[in-house]
């Protein structure tokens, strides 16, 4: 069975329209910054998606385009101006930035009621401790659960989380554990991993090598979901091998499955960011 997103990403809009009418009709207009320091064409293509589907639901996005001639020091002093900017309520940084800049050490600096992505410490620590309510949360993390959801309750559920990395696997684990899901956590040196993911229902794929988990691995019993993105054969490909997808009990396909909610929570975590700031 295919995981349908269209439904989720309907009621996420309708919410974030909402949202953004009331802040207007208070004479705010909602608006993300989106710094960009990078030429990488795919990067570029997101971005200009993303604004996009930001004009579409009323909120303004501004690009600023982080040129090579530009250092570190500039860098940290564009997200402080960010930072004492009130007009502006969000900030994203693209990833990856250019060799030579510390995307970390930016991090540190951003304020995190401006996180959108939900990747700074505090945002992160918040998320560990289970106290989410105050947090900006990832928003691919959300995307699987939210995903999730529409199987099956987590709660007492064995899950399994394919990855570690600090913007999805990591935060997604806690997230999990927050919902009350037992939780193993496999990755690039787990030795079996068809042993290791055999006895959870749910599993989540968030590495970026395709096909990583395929008919000889996954079981009639599994559910996938995948936040996976590679390209193969110049196309758009998750972990999860299509060609596997009869054998599974449901999957979210790559493209139109994790990530299509992934790009209506960015919205919905602009709209807490300012609820966070003291906006009504």
């Amino acid at each position: 069975m295919k995981i349908e997103a269209k439904d989720i990403v309907d009621a996420i809009k309708a919410e974030v329209t909402a949202g953004v009418e009331a802040h207007k009709a208070r004479g705010v207009e909602p608006t993300i910054r989106v710094i960009v320091a990078t030429d990488d064409a795919a990067v570029l293509s997101y971005v200009r998606s993303k604004v996009k589907q930001a004009g579409n639901l009323g909120i303004a996005m501004e690009v600023v385009e982080f040129g090579p001639d530009k250092d570190q020091a500039a860098f940290e002093a564009l997200i402080r101006a960010s930072n004492d900017d009130a007009s502006i309520h969000g900030v994203m940084i693209e990833l990856p930035v250019r060799d030579g800049l510390d995307h970390d050490r930016v991090l540190s600096i951003l304020d995190p009621k401006k996180d959108v992505d939900g990747l700074t410490t505090l945002n992160q620590g918040l998320i560990q401790q289970g106290r989410e309510a105050e947090a900006i949360c990832p928003a691919t993390p959300q995307a699987c659960i939210r995903l999730a959801e529409t199987v099956g309750g987590l709660s007492g559920e064995r899950v399994a989380v394919v990855g570690r990395g600090p913007t999805v696997g990591k935060p997604l684990a806690a997230m999990l554990i927050n919902r009350s899901a037992t939780v193993t956590v496999a990755h690039s040196r787990t030795t079996d991993l068809a042993a290791t993911i055999a006895p959870c229902r749910f599993v989540f794929a968030a590495t970026g090598r395709p096909g990583l988990l395929n008919a000889g691995n996954v079981t009639a019993d599994h559910v996938i979901l995948d936040a996976g993105i590679a390209y193969k054969d110049d196309k758009l490909v998750g972990d999860f091998d299509a060609e596997a997808a009869e054998g599974v009990a449901a999957y979210t396909p790559v493209p139109g499955g994790v990530g299509r909610v992934t790009s209506a929570i960015i919205f919905a975590n602009l709209l807490k960011c300012m609820r966070l700031q003291g906006h009504p």
